[in-house]
């Protein structure tokens, strides 16, 4: 379990989490594999075959960060560093003149980054597990008239990949 451990900084829960994941897209592969095997034996095995297709085509706008396979792209999952380092990664280059702070609102499960423009409060970003329900930040947002946006790092079958990061914060951002 390295590879698990260098991408969690040894959190055995999220370690676990992630092991969790990567069986359940496994055994969702060997079923789509069975399927395919009763397929091409049933009747319409004469019929010609479809192209294979080598990944899935991702619909809609924030379709190309989600799927049963991980994308080429670059996302948390394959990013050399835990999650966190990921989006800070993301914000400090692709966001270099946009100052923001970082507050662990709830250790673990819950961190929000607020991004300042041009002397205010221009967007405010947070990375929480999908097991909360905590609505309280993003209400406050929106009571303050600032764009709230939320990203999942331990969402079933969303890899949030860097186009996907970044074209969400780009709407606001340089919008």
């Amino acid at each position: 379990m390295g590879l698990l451990s260098k991408l969690f900084g040894g959190d055995a829960d999220k370690e676990k989490a992630a092991l969790d994941l990567l069986k359940s897209i496994m055994g969702g592969a060997q079923e789509k594999q069975e399927k395919k095997q009763t397929a091409e034996t049933g009747p319409a095995a004469d019929a010609p075959a479809e192209p294979k297709q080598e990944r899935p085509v991702y619909a809609g706008e924030s379709g190309f960060s989600w799927g049963d396979d991980m994308p080429d792209e670059e996302n948390q999952y394959n990013y050399g560093g835990t999650y966190q380092q990921y989006f800070e990664n993301i914000f400090r280059s692709d966001f270099a003149g946009v100052e923001f702070r970082k507050e662990e609102v709830d250790p673990g499960r819950r961190i929000a980054y607020t991004f300042y423009k041009n002397g205010g409060k221009a967007l405010v970003v947070e990375l929480m597990t999908d097991k909360s329900d905590a609505r309280k930040l993003r209400e406050s947002c929106r009571k303050e008239g600032v764009p709230y946006l939320r990203f999942y790092f331990d969402h079933d079958v969303w890899w949030n990949t860097r186009k996907y990061v970044v074209s969400r914060m780009q709407k606001v951002l340089n919008g």
